[in-house]
């Protein structure tokens, strides 16, 4: 819908009902005015025709043409007598004068008129009408260019005795004047009636415009300002202010309110900043405090991560000894629980270790050439005992590829996907890791079948101790640390894992890592030299062997060499100092 302006309004508002009222004054006057100036060409018309029906009365009686033709001639210099005839009693033309637009008898003996024809006016003297001009219907007629008038020539009678009570005869008419009047004079000043009435008509409307567009300004123009200046309130400038000069007291009123309102509007608003400054203020030393808080504990555990894992490593190696030498069920039993409370120890102490450790920024990744067929391969071969306990198909599709990555945190994240998968999978389910070749990446997929995440769970899996809630899963189903290490490694390492799930549905992790330019077969790892050294180790036999043992914890030192001592080595544990 249209809008309009105040002044506009006002202008409208004021102009259509002052035209309205013009247009119909003006109409009604000039109306009038028209009016009168027909009728007195009528008048005047018959006023003519009457005087020269008189005045040839003696004419017409004595046939004196001259004497006709003398008074008609007096008659055409009168305004607007177009022309003049004389009939006798039997309709004959006398005399006549003049340039008749139409032929003056047939205007008043034609059995039809013309359209554009109309009755003007009557008189009783159709009555007197006797003979041959007894169906004559009107004395006047008129169109848009001429009125004729009929006037009928009736000779005066005089009473020679007043005392009689008879009254005189009637007498027949002897002839009949008829006079043309042109409307030409009356229509020219119609006319100029009419235009200097529009002229002076626009005029007024035109000033009487001008004055309300000067009255209107007076409002108008503070109402703008006024609202340029709620605009700029609205728009946060609180700092303006209206300054108005206008004999409108309302107006002044309301501008005056306006500063108050923004001047207290500008106070709350300053306070108000203030505040929030100063609460940002507390919030930033706060904040700053937590943040060095947590850097120191991720730091400390960072540090002393070997020192913890010392004695929980201890523990193990005595309670491993204590296993092998009990022969008793329930002792074995006991031992065994044991042994089950150390490892869920352990994998919460390593996994909080290895997120301190994230945190604090401990470590560096080592990128380098890595061949995807033997990480999976070790992963296949971690975790195919637990999928088999649980019933679950673990599917490992072989890639030739190779890859430029840390080779340790990449398998930890791979085998904490991996392990998280095969936990929330149902029994007879299933597993798949495979590879696919995206441009110069390569696309490390982990599926399952499983319970698969809901879109509000999304955005949490990757929190520290966040768990979904499936107790008939698995009661010993972990730490929920599991992810939160892999969202750190994938950050540290620059990558990107991508997510997609739906309940019921299972679930897909995938981990986009740079394929090598370099398509040759990469150096041995550190990894893969110990692993070899290992196997080699295995081959050959322990007892009877002499094995020196260093280490700065005295139970590890402890344990280490009653194991070793079991296996049949001879060793003597020293401590480092």
């Amino acid at each position: 819908m249209k809008q309009f302006s105040i002044r506009q309004q006002v202008a409208w508002l004021t102009l259509i009902p002052l035209f309205i009222m013009a247009a119909s004054l003006e109409s009604f006057f000039l109306h009038g005015r028209f009016s009168d100036l027909d009728q007195n060409l009528l008048e005047r018309g018959k006023s003519i025709a009457r005087q020269l029906a008189v005045s040839g009365e003696y004419g017409v009686f004595s046939n004196n043409q001259v004497f006709l033709q003398n008074i008609v001639n007096g008659v055409l210099l009168q305004p607007d007598v177009r022309g003049v005839v004389v009939l006798n009693s039997s309709s004959e033309t006398l005399v006549e004068a003049g340039a008749f637009s139409r032929s003056p008898k047939n205007a008043f003996t034609e059995a039809s008129l013309a359209a554009s024809d109309y009755l003007v006016g009557q008189t009783n003297l159709e009555q007197t009408a006797v003979g041959e001009d007894a169906n004559l219907l009107t004395p006047v007629r008129s169109n848009k260019e001429s009125v004729w008038i009929y006037q009928p020539i009736v000779p005066e009678q005089i009473a020679l005795d007043d005392l009689t009570s008879k009254k005189p005869a009637a007498t027949q008419k002897i002839g009949a004047v008829i006079v043309e009047m042109s409307k030409h004079r009356i229509e020219e000043a119609k006319t100029r009636m009419l235009r200097v009435t529009v002229a002076v008509t626009s005029l007024l409307l035109g000033l009487f415009f001008y004055l309300i567009y000067l009255g209107s300004r007076s409002i108008t123009y503070p109402i703008g300002k006024l609202s340029d200046a709620v605009q700029a309130i609205s728009r946060g400038n609180l700092a303006t202010r209206i300054s108005l000069q206008t004999h409108v007291s309302e107006l002044n009123t309301l501008a005056q309110g306006l500063n108050e309102m923004t001047a207290e509007l500008q106070q709350e608003h300053l306070t108000l900043q203030q505040r929030i400054e100063e609460a940002t203020q507390a919030l930033r030393v706060k904040k700053e405090e937590a943040e060095h808080a947590s850097h120191d504990k991720s730091h400390f555990l960072a540090v002393a991560s070997h020192d913890l894992r010392q004695p929980l490593h201890a523990l193990g190696l005595y309670v491993a000894e204590l296993q092998r030498k009990v022969s008793n069920a329930e002792q074995r039993h006991l031992v065994d629980q044991a042994e089950r409370s150390i490892e869920a120890l352990s994998t919460l102490l390593n996994a909080l270790l290895d997120i301190s450790k994230l945190d604090a920024g401990a470590v560096i990744p080592q990128l380098q050439t890595c061949a995807v067929d033997a990480m999976l391969g070790r992963i296949a071969a971690d975790y195919q005992m637990l999928a088999s306990v649980k019933d679950i198909r673990l599917i490992v599709r072989p890639c030739t590829g190779y890859v430029t990555s840390d080779p340790l945190l990449l398998e930890r994240i791979l085998a904490n996907l991996v392990s998280n998968a095969i936990r929330y999978t149902y029994q007879n389910g299933s597993v798949m890791v495979a590879c696919r070749r995206r441009g110069h990446f390569l696309r490390i997929e982990v599926r399952d079948n499983g319970v698969g995440i809901s879109k509000t769970d999304q955005g949490n899996i990757f929190r520290e101790f966040f768990q979904l809630a499936q107790p008939q899963l698995d009661t010993g189903k972990g730490l929920g640390l599991g992810l939160a290490i892999v969202d750190r490694l994938v950050k540290l390492l620059g990558y990107r894992i991508e997510l997609r799930s739906a309940p019921g549905k299972g679930s897909v992790f995938a981990l986009e890592v740079p394929i090598t330019p370099n398509s040759g077969r990469p150096s041995m790892t550190a990894e893969q030299v110990s692993a070899d050294l290992n196997q080699e180790v295995e081959k050959l036999p322990l007892a009877g062997k002499r094995l020196l043992i260093i280490d700065d914890d005295a139970a590890v030192l402890s344990g280490t060499a009653g194991i070793l001592t079991s296996w049949g080595c001879c060793c003597p544990a020293q401590p480092a100092f």
